[in-house]
């Protein structure tokens, strides 16, 4: 078991402490979107330094390594350790990876703060996603099923409204969810370590710049998803 694992904390202390901190807000609250948020910044456009998404991510300072609590010390040493997991399932055992969805109150899955938390991290580098969002770009579908959940800061739908009915309330509450299947570009280890807390630094290769290699089988094609969904695919506002 290494340091991080040793200082980690549970699941329920992290989201504890994530629902009621205030200073420095997160800018996720839940562990769904966390994990949502993680898996953007695993499987997207590669950050500098993996404090420029850790520190906002959970509303820590960027000298919190050298001049934060324990109590912040163990909440960072947490996101490490999910990075960690995520970034080896997918290099590993990409066809393990499953997003973590919340659960409805009805006992339904909930995958809306899932996917929020994915698009709270593309903001945090939304230039470097301007090729996945260039609308003749072929890959442009592969984010729609994500962004049909999300809204921006003024509450308002990321995509142009869903058209009204049956079929529409059906793909959102039961089938774009299932899309989520993003794939982790090799060669990528990049284990988060963390030696006597002195510095965050990814080691191992160097990741694969640019952007995820997705899953581009023909459901997710640029004309036949845009078809199949139940928004205009063009009027994303991103």
């Amino acid at each position: 078991m290494s340091a991080i694992d040793d200082m980690a904390l549970s699941d329920e202390a992290l989201e504890a402490w994530m629902a009621a901190k205030t200073n420095r807000r997160p800018l996720v609250r839940t562990m769904s979107a966390l994990d949502g948020f993680v898996t953007a910044a695993v499987t997207g456009p590669r950050f500098p330094d993996p404090q420029d998404w850790m520190c906002p991510l959970v509303g820590l300072p960027r000298d919190v390594l050298a001049k934060g609590s324990a109590t912040d010390h163990a909440v960072f040493a947490t996101v490490a350790k999910i990075h960690n997991q995520i970034n080896e399932t997918f290099f590993d055992r990409p066809q393990d990876y499953a997003p973590r969805f919340a659960t409805k109150p009805s006992g339904g899955i909930d995958s809306r703060p899932w996917c929020q938390g994915f698009y709270a991290a593309m903001n945090l580098s939304i230039k470097k996603w301007k090729s996945l969002l260039d609308l003749d770009n072929p890959n442009h579908g592969l984010l729609l099923p994500i962004l049909i959940y999300c809204v921006d800061k003024k509450g308002r739908p990321v995509l142009a409204k869903p058209r009204p009915g049956p079929d529409t309330a059906h793909f959102i509450g039961h089938e774009a969810y299932k899309r989520h299947r993003p794939r982790h570009p090799r060669p990528a280890r990049t284990p988060l370590r963390h030696p006597l807390w002195r510095s965050a630094v990814i080691s191992g290769d160097a990741r694969t710049n640019g952007y995820p290699t997705m899953d581009a089988s023909p459901d997710f094609g640029k004309g036949a998803l845009a078809h199949r969904l139940p928004f205009n695919s063009r009027s994303l506002a991103v």
